[in-house]
């Protein structure tokens, strides 16, 4: 084996062992598991956005339209109990197989007397609770801590007949085993005579992760040395009657139904976009039109609820049962419930994995990311590898969670990043003689940005063939009338103006991410979206040139200071597809752009003596730009070697740079601008110079009113498009 290729695996293998051991220990401390969390709900909501829950569920919610609606009728909330009375009638209609309330009716009301006793309210809901033997009332059962004012309250007996007829003991007449969750210390129950008819409970507790999520609930809960059903699954052991129910393995067994669980004995809940929902209000209105014979037209057939298992809960946001939950951060919590029997009723449960196999992940993600970088020698694959490694892992646990594999994603990913960190720092450090002496030669006359990416395909930019069509911004820029300037000063004292402007315009540039291409005498040649790829490069080209703007005020302040006479500049900006490369010889590159488009900018920036700007961008940059940048209409201009015309534009602000009102007044400004050019066009000569006298009488507008008052008296052909064509560069 190469000494070179045993020394590095050594490394690799050194590295991986130090990556794995530490996200091992994170992982197993449980400081990875807010991170987790995160990745769990971004699957989650990826996953299921399409999704609906099974049409055998429905939810009937008490939204803010049924408290607007019932107020006038039942006053404000909480309402009178007779109105979930009138629900269940309305409900029991459609015969469906179970209907269970997701609110608690733990206290009887008031008598309007003040006197003890069943009101008539109550009386109400409890008769239509025993007439129909589908409704499932609420409990909650809580694990309270101790302290010492409420120690006399806690583990308090339960109703002597709650036990005996609503646990799982008791209703399944079968044992339940291996349940190891602790029991809890505090209850609240139906009114004892709702409880004494109704069909069963359901606990109606769940408890969000440490980060306020509700991702899990627990299917059973323990009161002394009974057990009872959450309000999720009461009814659906009632129907299918197990005849064992049992805790093992990260499951809950009944009969032949296996449902997964984590390593807390809790259920890991799987949402849906879609829930068959129904308001409080739509229903009642329904039942009032069957009461007065209107029956062609029913806002909600009862028949929809015929074998549904119905869940009657809130979602008014004033009733304080919101959830912050992977798919909503404001889902009332009966959509919790009305899941996981979705989940079960469709035998769709989420799986998590063994913690063995996180483990093994991470040792394995470690291992071959740290081999990979050591010993493959293409630095585009050691580095964006690893990366496009991350980026499989990421959509591979995506797809395995929607087959409900719950895989730890986490962990590593992050093996993965250090064992790439450490492999990387460890090239850095073992960088040979021969890579840093090229460093340090090419970065003597590159740019950063062209430097970082012949760095990283340094044996493809060696080769003078080398050159790629790319989509850039091109940048000219062009000291006026320099040269007489400097035919009137020291030849030192030219280079010392030179050198200072071209510093300033070079941090401009850089600044804003761009690469100067070249020097040639007073002018500045750069250009933005090569070889880095970046979107918005006529954004940052066009920032860039109006900060070179401000930069020369200071150049000029120093060249005051000296005595010497201001600099002025035009800079011209074109967006379009150019070829990048090394242009040259085997002995002299240039790194350099070269097509059509450049040529363009270049002409671009002879516009702007023509019409006394500073900056002038072509159309192709100005749609680019997206109306980030308020920019001046100026001219439709052919120039010279060009058949096709071209509109050019002032950008006249950089908003991020500017006040609000700075930023308005200029929007107002190319606004008024592109209407005067369009009655131009038009040749509505009146309204055009009208259109002008609203704008500053600068250079533009100058030309443009030169132009009006001589179609005025000399009519342009018929075939006058309004293109001004160059007859110079």
């Amino acid at each position: 084996m190469n000494p070179q290729i045993r020394k590095n695996s050594g490394y690799a293998f050194i590295i991986a062992t130090v990556a794995t051991l530490l996200v091992s220990s994170l992982f197993a401390s449980g400081l990875l598991q807010r991170l987790e969390w995160l990745s769990y709900d971004w699957r989650m909501e990826k996953t299921q956005a399409t999704s609906a829950a099974s049409p055998t569920v429905a939810v009937v919610l008490i939204d803010d339209a049924s408290l607007k609606a019932l107020e006038p009728i039942a006053g404000r909330w909480p309402w009178p109990r007779s109105i979930y009375a009138d629900l269940l009638d309305f409900i029991a209609l459609g015969q469906p197989q179970a209907v269970l309330f997701d609110v608690t009716f733990s206290e009887r009301a008031l008598n309007t007397d003040g006197t003890p006793g069943l009101n008539e309210e109550d009386q109400r809901l409890a008769e239509a609770t025993e007439q129909y033997p589908f409704v499932y009332h609420a409990t909650r059962l809580l694990l309270d801590p101790t302290d010492d004012g409420n120690t006399h309250q806690l583990n308090q007996p339960l109703p002597a007949a709650f036990p005996e007829r609503l646990s799982i003991d008791a209703r399944l007449k079968a044992h339940a085993s291996g349940f190891t969750g602790i029991s809890n210390n505090s209850y609240y129950t139906p009114f004892p005579e709702l409880l004494a008819v109704t069909a069963g409970i359901g606990v109606v507790d769940v408890n969000s992760d440490a980060d306020g999520v509700y991702r899990r609930a627990r299917l059973m809960h323990r009161y002394g040395d009974a057990l009872y059903p959450s309000l999720s699954v009461t009814a659906w052991l009632d129907s299918v009657k197990p005849k064992a129910v049992s805790f093992a393995n990260n499951s809950a067994q009944f009969d032949n139904v296996r449902i997964p669980l984590d390593t807390n004995e809790q259920y890991l809940v799987k949402y849906f976009n879609r829930y068959n929902t129904y308001s409080v209000s739509g229903l009642l209105a329904s039942m009032k039109m069957i009461q007065d014979g209107e029956l062609s037209h029913l806002l909600v057939d009862p028949a929809e609820f015929k074998d549904k298992i119905v869940f009657i809960g809130a979602s008014a946001a004033g009733l304080e049962d919101l959830k912050n939950t992977p798919v909503d951060a404001r889902l009332p919590g009966v959509f919790v419930h009305a899941s996981i029997a979705a989940n079960i009723l469709s035998n769709d449960f989420l799986q998590p994995l063994n913690t063995w196999v996180t483990y093994l992940s991470i040792f394995l993600f470690a291992t071959v990311t740290s081999l990979w970088v050591m010993l493959v020698r293409l630095h585009s694959v050691r580095f964006i590898a690893p990366g496009v490694a991350a980026i499989a892992a990421t959509y591979a646990s995506l797809y395995a969670f929607e087959h409900n594999w719950v895989v730890e994603l986490i962990p590593p990913l992050l093996s993965l990043m250090l064992a790439w960190l450490g492999a990387v720092a460890t090239l850095v450090f073992t960088e040979s003689r021969e890579k840093r002496k090229f460093r340090r030669m090419m970065g003597q006359y590159l740019s950063p940005a062209v430097l970082a990416s012949v760095l990283q395909n340094r044996d493809g930019h060696a080769s003078a063939e080398i050159g790629s069509r790319e989509r850039v911004t091109v940048l000219f820029s062009d000291i006026r009338s320099f040269t007489e300037m400097s035919e009137q000063l020291p030849p030192e004292q030219v280079v010392d103006i030179l050198n200072h402007y071209f510093s300033a315009m070079t941090d401009a540039i850089f600044a804003h991410e761009g690469t100067i291409d070249k020097f040639i005498g007073d002018a500045i040649m750069a250009f933005w979206g090569a070889p880095l790829r970046i979107e918005d490069h006529a954004l940052k080209a066009t920032r860039a040139a109006l900060a070179m703007q401000e930069r020369l005020i200071d150049v000029n302040k120093w060249l005051n200071e000296k005595n010497l006479p201001p600099l002025s500049i035009g800079i011209g900006l074109h967006t379009g597809e150019v070829i990048l490369g090394n242009i040259g010889s085997e002995h002299k590159l240039d790194y350099t752009i070269i097509g059509d488009n450049v040529n363009l900018g270049s002409r671009t920036e002879g516009l702007t003596k023509t019409y006394g700007c500073t900056l002038l961008v072509t159309e192709p940059t100005y749609t680019d730009l997206k109306g980030t940048v308020p920019c001046r209409l100026v001219d439709l201009v052919r120039v010279k070697g060009k058949t096709q015309p071209v509109r050019v534009y002032a950008p006249l602000l950089d908003p991020s740079a500017s006040s609000s009102e700075q930023t308005q007044e200029a929007n107002l400004l190319a606004s008024r601008a592109d209407t005067a050019f369009q009655h131009y066009l038009a040749r509505d000569w009146v309204n055009a110079l009208h259109g002008l006298d609203q704008l500053p009488n600068d250079g533009p507008a100058q030309l443009l009113r030169e132009r009006i008052e001589h179609y005025m008296t000399h009519t342009p052909p018929p075939e006058w498009d309004g293109v001004f064509t160059m007859a110079t560069k």
